[in-house]
């Protein structure tokens, strides 16, 4: 039982998605190295109640976040804005694209592909409602180094790679959610990183191979750590410059301008399962210093959005896009960034659909009010990158491929700090409240009968 100093409980799930022999082959793909997951978090302070969904693939297309919720309302009874959708961006799955987007000879198989994804998203959700028990959260600070800035300069212009000197956020950010047994129902880990060490690599026999990455071997080998059906959910940061230290495939731009590609193949996978074990590792080392304790104030969701600077995307898509140290960035008008934020006890989560460069993150962070923050990209949807100021003076593979103008990028950090400073009042306000109500309750004002 829940009481009325610590109304929060929280559940979760998680459920392997089943790709039969039969699918393949399916967007390139031939076959499943390791398996996708769908892992549901869902927390209830009687008031709100809120469902974090991380799912294994790159993006979620809108008609795909749509039949999402309709599936986290039905089973969860959740409201559809209290949904928190988001692609932990490994680049080893096949796309769920809408019918309209999809070649006519794939649809039966993207059609079978989404059955496949929705009834993963249906069983993990039924297993975080079917586990919902009294909850502690509480917040802690980690380091790692398995990410880098990819964005080097060659004498062609700013390509990706390696750089070591380049801006990175190390920054490893846990929420531990315990239940009344004092052992995890679920960790966040929210870090800078894309799950991409196997982004383009091809098995020695030419094969492209279905996988979580280093987002699914980090939160496999948490999960095993903490045991009893606990979840570990990957909620990627502000990772659109920011690669993972080692990759399969190595791209080096040439004398004649282009780049150049080596792949690893298979033992691509040894590299998955190193940076993978270093971040469970780090995550594991802060969670267990984590103290839980009840939330003050539980729960509370903010939705807005954000006028922003658009521009055209490239006319050939990514694949046309080369080092450049000119370029015609073309504007096109304004467009809506949305954004959420999500305060759960202590720490607060400010998500957006685009991706963010590491420098955006980190100047979220340090305009918040609130010491436990986290910057989650690539939530309910996609809207591929939104580069910073330097990545546009730099002409960055980022900036050029990119539907946000020049601008956009300071345009949110702007306008979320200033949310997060609205949501802080709040808070303080709200504690203020719930302490006078404590101290009136238990001096008898509030039912008349004096001490």
């Amino acid at each position: 039982m829940t009481s009325p100093t610590n109304p929060l409980t929280a559940g979760a799930g998680k459920a392997a998605v089943h790709l039969p022999s039969s699918l393949f082959p399916v967007d390139g793909f031939t076959s499943v190295h390791d398996p996708l997951y769908v892992r549901v978090v869902v927390l209830d302070d009687g008031t709100t109640r809120l469902a974090l969904t991380v799912i294994d693939q790159t993006s979620v297309f809108d008609d795909q976040l749509a039949r999402t919720r309709d599936i986290l309302g039905r089973v969860c009874g959740v409201d559809p804005l209290d949904c928190l959708i988001v692609a932990s961006h490994t680049f080893s799955a096949p796309h769920v694209p809408p019918p309209e987007r999809t070649p006519q000879n794939e649809r039966e198989k993207t059609a079978l592909l989404a059955e496949a994804v929705d009834h993963a998203v249906t069983r993990a959700a039924a297993d975080a409602v079917r586990t919902l028990r009294p909850a502690t959260v509480g917040f802690g600070h980690g380091t790692c180094r398995v990410g880098v800035q990819r964005n080097v300069r060659t004498p062609h212009g700013w390509w990706l790679g390696a750089d070591d000197a380049g801006p990175t956020d190390p920054g490893l950010g846990i929420l531990r959610v315990d239940g009344p047994e004092g052992t995890p129902v679920a960790l966040l880990l929210n870090h800078a990183v894309q799950s991409s060490v196997m982004n383009g690599s091809v098995t020695r026999a030419g094969e492209r191979q279905v996988g979580a990455d280093l987002a699914g071997a980090a939160t496999r080998r948490i999960e095993d750590h903490y045991g009893d059906g606990a979840v570990a959910l990957f909620l990627i940061g502000a990772a659109g410059d920011q690669a993972p230290y080692l990759t399969a495939v190595r791209s080096v731009v040439g004398e004649d301008g282009e780049p150049h590609l080596s792949d690893l193949h298979d033992d691509g996978h040894t590299l998955v399962d190193m940076l993978g074990e270093r971040l469970a590792a780090e995550a594991v080392r802060v969670g267990d210093t984590i103290r839980t304790t009840p939330p003050a104030t539980p729960l509370k969701v903010i939705h807005d959005s954000v006028r922003v600077p658009a521009q055209v995307p490239p006319a050939g898509g990514p694949h046309d896009l080369r080092p450049a140290t000119r370029y015609a960035f073309t504007p096109d008008g304004t467009a809506d960034a949305p954004f959420v934020v999500v305060r759960i006890g202590d720490a607060v989560y400010a998500g957006v659909q685009a991706e963010l460069n590491a420098r955006t993150g980190l100047a979220v962070k340090a305009a918040s009010p609130f010491p436990d923050t986290c910057v989650v990209t690539m939530v309910n949807g996609a809207a591929k990158y939104m580069a910073d100021e330097g990545s546009y003076e730099r002409i960055t593979y980022t900036a050029m491929n990119s539907r946000y103008g020049r601008g956009a990028a300071e345009a949110v950090a702007a306008r979320l700090g200033e949310a997060l400073v609205s949501l802080r009042a709040d808070y303080q306000a709200s504690c203020v409240a719930k302490n006078r109500l404590q101290k009136s309750t238990f001096s008898g004002d509030a039912t008349g009968i004096g001490p």
